[in-house]
Formats: C-alpha cells, structure tokens, sequence
C-alpha cells in the first residue's frame, strides 16, 4: 500500500489532494486547469486559498515520487495509487461535489484526455456515483 501524506478524513487537503492528482494525471498542468479552480470557486469553497492548494499539490508530488521509487515509470493513473488518494473522501456530499469539480476541470483545457477519462470512470465507480446525478440536487 502506498504510503501518503497524512489528512484528515474530509478535510480539505484530502479533497484537494483528489484535484491534484486529477490535474497531474494527463502529465501537464495547464493555466486553463489552474484558473478553473479560480472560476469555480475551489479555493473558497474548502476554506483555503491559492497558497495551501500549492502545499497540498507539492506534497501531492513528493508522495508520488517517493512512490514512483526508482522505478523508470510513475503511473500516474495507476488504479491502486488512485484508490489511495481517493480513500480519505468518505462523505457521500463531499464525494459529488468533488465528482462535479473534476468534470469541469476535465473541460478546463479543451481535452479530456483518456488518462483523465479513466481516473474519472475508476472515480465514479470507486464512490458509487450515477454520472447521470450529477445535475440532482
């Protein structure tokens, strides 16, 4: 089992982690993406800003490299890795309004690249998410 950076269960770092694992996951980080989480009102909607989502991203490297090891490949789509990051989001709501996040995130930059596709289906399967729900509430 990979090991992570500990946060608490729902807490915004846990949730923000999920979005840098999203935005890294393609193999670049757009100015698109990252203006998404402006517009959509990320940062203030977790109760933190532009500078702990930097910290959290970081960590969110360290951990990856530290499990990439010397391996010659980070799968960064690598379904156990994801299941390790996704594990600390447990509330239901916490986990829909992530899942609506991450699909506009996924339009941010014009592509939904088939690694994002993969992550967001292994997402909605891991959380047992309708995608067709997302517009409820």
């Amino acid at each position: 089992m990979p090991e992570i950076t500990p946060y608490d269960e729902n807490s915004a770092e846990a949730m923000l982690r999920v979005v840098a694992l999203f935005i890294i996951s393609d193999g670049e980080v757009t100015d698109a993406e990252l203006e998404a989480l402006d517009r959509l009102g990320v940062f203030t909607r977790f109760g933190v800003d532009r500078n702990r989502f930097a910290e959290v991203f970081d960590a969110y490297c360290d951990d990856l490299i530290a499990h990439a090891g010397t391996a010659r490949f980070v799968g960064l789509a690598d379904p156990e890795w994801v299941d390790v990051i996704l594990a600390p989001v447990t509330e239901p709501a916490a986990r829909r309004t992530l899942a609506r996040i991450l699909l506009l995130l996924a339009r941010a930059d014009g592509v939904f690249a088939d690694v994002e596709l993969g992550i967001y289906r292994q997402i909605l399967d891991r959380w047992r998410i309708d995608l067709d729900s997302l517009g409820d509430d």
